[in-house]
């Protein structure tokens, strides 16, 4: 979707870059973070004078970083997580947040939301031979040919629930006619949210070295994302059972899983909190990533973020540490 009123022009240009470097009086270089709480009086966008008030309107509900508590904790085998209090518009952890990593699968958080933005459920997806080309000879895939059909609804549980890559492939090229149409439309929706440090080129999250986030920005896609309840009630499926069809009508059952391991029961999870749902993500250049919405025992709502961790062992025990936190 394309914004074309003022304010959203001022908020593309406001966030066209990631970090703003000034000169405090000392002479001591001062980082100034996304939506950080640096104090904007006035401003010139685009030949226009803003307000204060206009400046700080887009993040109103969103959380502010400073310098002080950047990196409080420290996780040894991952380079890059945040950890988010929803409620309270705070950030509890954050380690290397802005640092553009690889996303893996979690970048079909974004494509289902892109989707659900530009789709509805019951529409009926028919495969191109784009499916069986997904050019990565392991790579997770439901295994769909040309002709293959399912609904919007199939589909995206598919894609959420047990990571399929061709089926993210299906979705982009229902939706918008080819991959690159689709990725633009995952761009524009990224850079709409703030998430100015992040390039969507696939829809599945198979790696491409022009294809990467931040912590911080799948925070805010994420973040977004769960307020479309079709999308929240999906990252919570642990199973998934349907069927669909192939070019001649014949029946193709699948019983999927969902690959994140506290829901299957590989890891036990802190008792005091309830993981709602969330994404995997895993390549060899991106590592073992996950992003998790999870609530405490009074219902209260956090994001979760890990990426780039050597192993899943790492990532499973280090994100347990890290939403332990959040009791202490």
């Amino acid at each position: 979707m394309k914004c074309t009123n003022r304010f959203t022009k001022l908020i593309a240009v406001l966030l066209s870059g990631l970090i703003t470097v000034s000169l405090t009086a000392c002479g001591k270089e001062e980082i100034i973070y996304p939506f950080s709480d640096y104090a904007k009086e006035t401003a010139f966008v685009d030949g226009n004078l803003f307000s204060n008030a206009e400046l700080e309107g887009f993040a109103s509900d969103l959380v502010a970083f400073t310098e002080d508590n950047i990196e409080k904790y420290d996780l040894t085998h991952a380079s890059s997580g945040i950890l988010i209090d929803l409620n309270g518009q705070k950030e509890i952890f954050a380690l290397n947040p802005f640092e553009k990593k690889y996303p893996a699968s979690i970048t079909k958080v974004m494509t289902a939301y892109v989707a659900l933005k530009n789709s509805s459920l019951d529409e009926v997806i028919t495969c191109t031979r784009s499916v069986s080309a997904l050019g990565v000879p392991d790579a997770v895939a439901l295994g769909l040919v040309e002709g293959d059909t399912m609904t919007m609804d199939q589909a995206l549980h598919l894609m959420l629930v047990s990571s399929y890559n061709d089926v993210a492939v299906a979705i982009a090229e229902h939706v918008s006619g080819s991959i690159e149409a689709f990725c633009n439309l995952m761009n524009e929706e990224a850079l709409a949210l703030g998430a100015t440090g992040t390039h969507f080129s696939n829809p599945h999250g198979l790696h491409e070295d022009d294809h990467y986030t931040t912590a911080y920005d799948l925070y805010l896609i994420f973040n977004e994302a769960i307020k479309n309840p079709d999308l929240l009630e999906i990252i919570q499926c642990k199973q998934y059972q349907t069927i669909y069809h192939d070019r001649s009508g014949k029946e193709h059952g699948v019983n999927s899983v969902n690959t994140n391991h506290f829901f299957r029961g590989t890891y036990e999870m802190p008792d005091t909190v309830t993981i709602v749902g969330g994404k995997t993500g895993t390549t060899d250049e991106g590592g073992y990533c996950l992003a998790l919405y999870v609530k405490d025992k009074y219902s209260n709502p956090y994001i979760a973020v890990i990426l780039d961790s050597d192993t899943r062992d790492f990532l499973y025990k280090e994100m347990t540490e890290l939403l332990m936190v959040i009791t202490n």
